[in-house]
Formats: C-alpha cells, sequence, structure tokens
C-alpha cells in the first residue's frame, strides 16, 4: 500500500511539472486498459475453447508423452466440426 502511495505522489507531482504530458498518457493508458478488458470480455466469451487450451496446456506439462495422441485428437475434433470444403 506504502509503495503504491509513493507512485500516486510521484504522478501528480509529475502531472503538475509537465501538465501537457497527461491527456497522452492518461489516452496510453486508456487503451492499455481497454484492450486488457477486450481481451478478457474475449477469453469469457470463448470459455469453453479457453479452459481447453488450458487443460491441454497442462496435460503436456504433466504428461510429455502425450503430445501426440493429443495433437490427432485436437486434429479430429476440429474435423468433427470444421464445414466440409465442396
Amino acid at each position: 500500500m506504502r509503495k503504491l502511495k509513493l507512485l500516486a505522489c510521484a504522478a501528480a507531482l509529475l502531472a503538475l511539472a509537465h501538465p501537457a504530458i497527461v491527456p497522452p498518457v492518461l489516452g496510453t493508458l486508456g487503451l492499455v486498459l481497454g484492450v486488457l478488458a477486450a481481451v478478457a470480455g474475449w477469453a469469457l466469451a470463448h470459455l469453453s475453447l479457453t479452459l481447453t487450451l488450458a487443460a491441454t496446456a497442462l496435460i503436456l506439462r504433466g504428461f510429455p508423452s502425450f503430445r501426440g495422441w493429443l495433437l490427432r485428437s485436437w486434429v479430429a475434433s476440429v474435423a468433427a466440426v470444421a464445414p466440409v470444403k465442396a
């Protein structure tokens, strides 16, 4: 908490010393927060994909010998739901 207060005081002093940089800095901060919110929203909207990727990463980390089997199962699952090209 103390470091956060120190950081806020330093930011306030910099804003007072250089008022011209405040709007671009706030704009950049808003853009970064917007991108983070968009990524979090996408991950929550596609929760099954996100959890499947996380489970796959954990399985591969714990059982490296299952890499080929997981690859074949991924290909088969994508082929099952992908539209067939005419």
